[in-house]
């Protein structure tokens, strides 16, 4: 007799991760055109990023609505968002559109954070982008995706900000984790 085996994921589980996966293809794609284009904005590039930026909040709900939450979706996920906000803040340098000091914070931010979030699964805790994370994240790729758009004045303003609360968040993360202790579980 043939053993009937029930999958516990839902028919949609795979839908996360292939939104994830559909965003690293998309930034060769973004990386050429903001090569190709001749600054100091790119229009085509602003909505690719921010069509692609969008993807992030979508497979995240989705995630967790559909209960398809992995662990290849909780490592690829951030990896592939500081990809994708690396390419657009190289862009920026790029299109010559912003003094390239800002980006570099935010790309030296964004190495520190990942370099960090290794060490600390090493060490067997299990760190997790925090909601003031997310909201700098969040403010990163749209302040970004607008300066690809426009060179309007509030721009700026509101990029220089991300790049304040990127770094303010970071100290944060490292405050919250000298003090934390390694996690029991281990991750599967």
């Amino acid at each position: 007799m043939a053993r009937v085996t029930v999958s516990t994921r839902p028919r949609l589980g795979w839908l996360p991760n292939a939104l994830t996966l559909t965003r690293l293809l998309a930034i060769p794609v973004l990386l050429g055109i903001l090569i190709a284009a001749d600054g100091p904005t790119s229009p085509a590039a602003a909505w690719l990023f921010g069509a692609v930026a969008a993807t992030d909040y979508l497979d995240g709900y989705l995630a967790r609505r559909l209960h398809a939450e992995s662990r290849f979706g909780q490592l690829a996920d951030p990896l592939v968002d500081r990809l994708l906000v690396a390419v657009g803040l190289v862009g920026l340098i790029l299109l010559d559109r912003l003094h390239a000091a800002g980006p570099a914070i935010l790309l030296a931010r964004d190495v520190l954070a990942v370099a960090g979030f290794g060490l600390l699964m090493r060490m067997g805790r299990d760190p997790r982008v925090d909601f003031l994370g997310k909201c700098a994240s969040a403010l990163a790729m749209s302040a970004t995706a607008l300066a690809m758009l426009s060179t309007a004045r509030w721009i700026d303003v509101l990029f220089w900000a991300s790049v304040v609360f990127a770094v303010v968040t970071l100290l944060n993360y490292v405050r919250t984790q000298i003090g934390s202790r390694p996690s029991t579980s281990t991750p599967a």
